[in-house]
């Protein structure tokens, strides 16, 4: 029996340290028996990666820019894709002159002669940004049906009309929270968007792993340090804290361009010897950043061009660790944290109302802890990654189906 052509994901990076949504991804549909093979528009830029990335089996062709260096490279693939279905590279041409996307048009010409000799059946694109266009003028110049995967910021940072057009282009859209499909179904309500919990390995995520607690409380927060994040609402809520008379400490794990703000402010507010900015690490010490918190902090905010975490991925492996957690009322926060259910939700950019729910969790250790097993059983019953894959495995089977009769047109 011929094996089921491969299904080609298309990423911006990989790896990515930041992006471990995208790794658990690329696990669970191997471990379902999906044959991948990946495609980067960039190189890694992270000097460490996490272990587990050197799991995957599926091998990995970085699409080269399109730059005078590469030009003979894409002159070729693109004359051949030009002679092989002429009219539906002149379409395709009109559709790039009319959006102004000429760099993904190139993109994708190198992308589909490549998809084309891998024999692949479906792409599917993360972002619905840059690698969804990418994805699109793969379709539009080689007839290779594509999907896509929407998130947080290349959701709500692109332009509605572009957002529109993809998802009208795509077989099929799936996005990460409640809030997120609902936006992106009202662009488009013809398209096909369905809601797609990311999922965590919860075995490797467990209270078992945490440790004995020693000295002061730890308070910790982790992802890139960004303005979305509202790491300085945190780093206000800790001064608010040491001023009460609060005992703790408190660890940022992540990097990026806020790094050098935050630790200035840190320095004004006297917080040296209370709050560390530690860097970026690899999962495993994230993970034993975890078994010795007391509290995990998600402060996030909607910044002035809209940007917005959606269900960061550190919430659900806090909450599958069995922590106590704090986050806000953002964007798809408060599908996974009910107040005073499976956690505290305060409102963005109150430093003073993060302050008292931190401060509630450390001085109240026993009702804490039971908002740590219903986090546990919120992430166990809802963001099992093997579980919520199958939506995406179902979606893609008719491309499965027709890779056994249809070539590529």
């Amino acid at each position: 029996m011929k094996p089921a052509a491969p299904l080609a994901m298309l990423v911006k990076t990989w790896p990515k340290l930041s992006e471990t949504f995208i790794l658990e991804e690329v696990l669970g549909l191997e471990r379902a028996g999906v044959a991948l093979r990946l495609y980067a528009l960039a190189p890694p830029s992270d000097e460490i990666h996490h272990p587990a990335v050197d799991t995957v089996r599926a091998p990995l062709i970085t699409v080269p820019p399109p730059e005078a260096r590469h030009a003979l490279g894409y002159l070729a693939r693109h004359m051949a894709i030009a002679a092989a279905s002429p009219l539906r590279y002149a379409r395709a041409i009109g559709t790039a002159w009319r959006q102004r996307t000429w760099g993904e048009f190139l993109r994708g010409g190198w992308l589909a002669a490549q998809l084309a000799r891998d024999g692949v059946a479906h792409l599917h694109a993360h972002f619905i940004s840059t690698p969804a266009e990418v994805a699109a003028a793969v379709s539009a110049i080689s007839g290779l049906p594509f999907s896509i995967s929407a998130h947080a910021k290349d959701i709500y940072t692109s332009r509605e009309s572009d957002l529109r057009r993809r998802l009208r282009a795509a077989r099929f859209t799936v996005t990460c929270t409640e809030a997120n499909r609902r936006a992106l179904a009202a662009l488009a309500p013809e398209a096909q968007v369905q809601r797609m919990y990311h999922g965590i390995d919860r075995s490797l995520f467990h209270p078992r792993h945490r440790l004995p607690t020693h000295g002061a409380p730890l308070v910790l927060a982790v992802g890139r340090l960004r303005a979305k994040k509202g790491l300085d609402t945190l780093i206000d809520a800790c001064r608010l804290l040491r001023s009460r008379g609060v005992a703790f400490r408190c660890q940022i794990v992540g990097y990026g361009e806020e790094q050098g703000r935050l630790q200035a402010q840190i320095d004004e507010r006297g917080l040296t010897d209370t709050v560390q900015l530690l860097g970026k690490l690899a999962r495993e010490q994230v993970i034993a950043c975890y078994a010795q918190t007391q509290v995990f902090v998600q402060p996030s905010r909607i910044t002035a061009d809209g940007d917005r975490d959606g269900i960061p991925n550190v919430l659900l492996e806090a909450m599958a660790m069995g922590l106590p957690v704090v986050a806000t009322r953002v964007s798809g926060i408060p599908e996974v944290v009910r107040h005073h259910e499976s956690g505290l939700l305060v409102e963005p950019d109150d430093a003073a109302a993060l302050a008292d729910a931190i401060g509630w969790v450390i001085e109240h250790p026993v009702p804490a802890a039971s908002l740590g097993r219903s986090a546990r059983a919120v992430v166990t019953r809802s963001f099992d990654n093997d579980l919520n894959l199958q939506l995406l495995t179902r979606l893609l089977e008719p491309a499965h189906d027709c890779a056994a009769h249809c070539a590529h047109a």
